[in-house]
């Protein structure tokens, strides 16, 4: 489609009238019944295409290059068919809206973005609307499907038919989406080095497709590409990719019937219903030339809908000890609770998390002492609870009275529309009591930190509790931690309860150095840190005061380094400190050169790397003035550089 408009050859000034114009241009060139939408610094496209027999299409373009290839739209009703004999109603112009708003979970705490949308509509036969709304940005496009006349009846999308058709010589990094079982579907696997066509591996669980976020490489356009969705709320289903991607067509694909959350029995079959009108989730397609401007890509916020809590001086991130990981035999008894509150205070940390087993020794004795050391207490809930509005009231009504100030809520394994409305349902409820909210057991985050700030984090990834349960994930955690922050903590915060150092029944193959410094990469709105007492008490004290100074939520963050599958490096800042932090994600040495010019004036330096591989310990080497630090990690290895002013 751009090809065909010339769109490479185009002089700055026509191109800036395509963004306003792009109807008048097709009017000159009927055949091709394409309108685009560009970004406002030009370098990302997505243009929409009518094809003779009235389907639709789109492609995406950056920097000149096509990246996202001639790839379907359009949707099948159970009342009105929208994938073919469409006609075009009305190409709305372009109009650019300044996101601007605050975030407590993410890479920055303030964003101002400016993007570029444009609504298209079309009719079918019948005279029923379809509108394609599409935004661009200098992160990447989007678009999104939308009913815009009114009707009480309810309207079922039976099948989506978008898909994403990337070039056949790309290469990805992708998750397969499991079955429904006992405790899938919830995000908790490896990402798999893939082609376009191979078909999904059974990893942990029989997989029926890939999940989101999808992150690819497109060698001819030079371009990383990551697919996920944003604005996903009670009107629709959470989406994953079908397990079919010959051609390099990857299509939308809707929950499975069986997936349920324990406890609960579906009301209705899997595909999303709602009376008109009706908005759907935006299918987003971040673009960039590096891996590390996906890291830290702000689109799937931008497109959320705005912050439904007025008043947010309430929500604060933070750290949490958590005593599960490290006793989850117990026994849970007030003693150990209030052990790890303690430990808390004396870090400095905001929060401590009350898990399973609370019930033992009862809520109220140990949240009344960790709030006598000024640490704020969280608790453990399970997702059943949660879908009747009666249950839900009054299990949130408990957690209040006790003194709990965040709810950890778990074991949802599913993507359907009825859970997508539950769990916006209780980050209202929620926010109506001053609660925070961590998911577990679920479904990605979708935008959701920034339309319920009090949603501080949430699982949907295989975190270090793997050491109990998955033999593989020893072998297999360092590449995993050097492929997450491109793909899974891309697109919202995660909660993977870093650290893990003390042994567990699978033994950890991962330095300590590499534990320490992926804690300091990944982004979380509340941190659970997954070790006891004992070994944060073992290291040395400038790395304990690392993680008394080292906060959840960050004034700049910044990939320097950034290869999916091999190696991560990301500075971070906090007031007058960078944090500078690296992994090594393969078995091989790995030499790494920083350019530290730009820290001069942080003249405090130290280093943290391995000791010897023997104690799995970590040493402290003071760090010259050097504007160039060069270092060899070791295998599975990481490092940490502090600069104070």
């Amino acid at each position: 489609m751009f090809a065909r408009l010339g769109f490479n050859l185009l002089p700055t000034a026509l191109l800036t009238a395509l963004v306003g114009g792009a109807s008048a241009v097709a009017a000159t060139m009927p055949e091709t019944h394409s309108w685009a939408l560009y970004s406002p610094n030009h370098a990302n496209g997505i243009s929409i295409a009518l094809s003779a027999d009235g389907q639709l299409s789109y492609e995406t373009l950056r920097a000149g290059k096509i990246v996202i290839q001639k790839s379907p739209l359009g949707l099948r009703c159970n009342d009105q068919d929208f994938e073919t004999a469409l006609s075009l109603s009305t190409a709305e112009k372009v109009f650019t809206r300044r996101e601007k708003y605050q975030l407590f979970a993410g890479v920055r705490p303030q964003v101002d973005h400016r993007l570029n949308f444009r609504r298209l509509t079309f009719h079918n036969p019948q005279g029923a609307l379809l509108e394609v709304e599409l935004a661009a940005s200098d992160e990447g496009v989007a678009f999104r499907y939308g009913f815009p006349e009114t009707n009480s009846a309810v309207r079922v999308a039976e099948v989506e038919l978008t898909g994403f058709r990337v070039a056949t010589n790309a290469s990805g990094w992708l998750q397969p989406y499991h079955a429904a079982g006992p405790y899938t579907p919830a995000y908790e696997d490896f990402y798999f080095p893939v082609a376009p066509g191979d078909p999904p591996p059974d990893s942990r669980q029989k997989a029926v497709g890939w999940a989101f976020p999808a992150l690819f490489h497109i060698p001819d356009a030079d371009t990383w590409v990551l697919l996920t969705e944003t604005g996903t709320d009670g009107a629709y289903c959470a989406c994953h990719l079908g397990p079919d991607s010959s051609g390099g067509l990857y299509r939308i694909a809707f929950p499975l019937a069986d997936e349920t959350t324990q406890g609960y029995t579906n009301q209705f079959g899997p595909e999303p219903r709602y009376p008109l009108p009706w908005t759907m989730p935006w299918r987003v397609i971040v673009m960039s030339q590096s891996a590390g401007n996906i890291a830290t890509e702000m689109l799937v916020t931008d497109l959320a809908p705005p912050s439904r809590i007025a008043d947010t001086s309430w929500i604060k991130p933070g750290r949490a000890s958590w005593a599960w990981w490290s006793y989850p035999d117990g026994p849970a008894t007030a003693r150990l609770f209030n052990e790890f509150s303690d430990f808390a205070a004396k870090m400095d940390w905001e929060y401590t998390l009350f898990d399973a087993g609370w019930w033992q020794p009862g809520l109220k004795p140990i949240a009344d002492h960790a709030l006598a050391e000024n640490v704020l207490p969280l608790a453990w809930m399970h997702a059943k609870d949660f879908y009747d509005s009666r249950k839900r009231g009054k299990s949130l009504d408990e957690m209040v009275a006790a003194g709990i100030r965040g709810v950890k809520v778990d074991f949802w394994c599913s993507d359907r529309q009825e859970a997508m409305a539950a769990q916006q349902a209780l980050m209202r409820d929620a926010a109506g009591r001053h609660l925070l909210v961590n998911l577990h057991g679920c479904s990605i985050p979708r935008g959701w930190e920034r339309t319920w700030p009090n949603f501080m984090t949430c699982e949907a990834v295989l975190g270090c509790e793997s050491y109990f349960y998955e033999s593989r994930y020893t072998g297999k955690a360092a590449e995993l931690d050097t492929v997450l922050p491109f793909t899974r903590n891309a697109i919202g915060p995660m909660d993977i309860t870093p650290l893990a150092c003390s042994p567990k029944k699978y033994q950890r193959l991962t330095t300590a150095a590499h534990q320490l410094a992926a804690a300091l990469i990944f982004t979380s709105g509340i941190i659970h840190y997954a070790d006891k007492p004992e070994f944060f008490e073992s290291l040395p004290a400038e790395m304990v005061k690392v993680f008394r100074d080292a906060p959840a939520q960050w004034d700049e963050t910044h990939c320097l380094i950034g290869e999916p599958g091999k190696e991560a490096v990301f500075a971070r800042r906090a007031g007058d400190s960078w944090f500078i932090a690296g992994i090594n994600g393969t078995t091989n040495d790995l030499p790494v050169m920083l350019n530290l010019a730009a820290y001069k004036a942080y003249r405090h330096r130290f280093a943290v790397i391995e000791n010897t591989k023997a104690e799995m310990r970590v040493k402290v080497l003071p760090l010259d003035d050097v504007t160039r630090w060069r270092h060899v990690i070791p295998p599975r290895g990481g490092f940490i550089l502090r600069l104070d002013k």
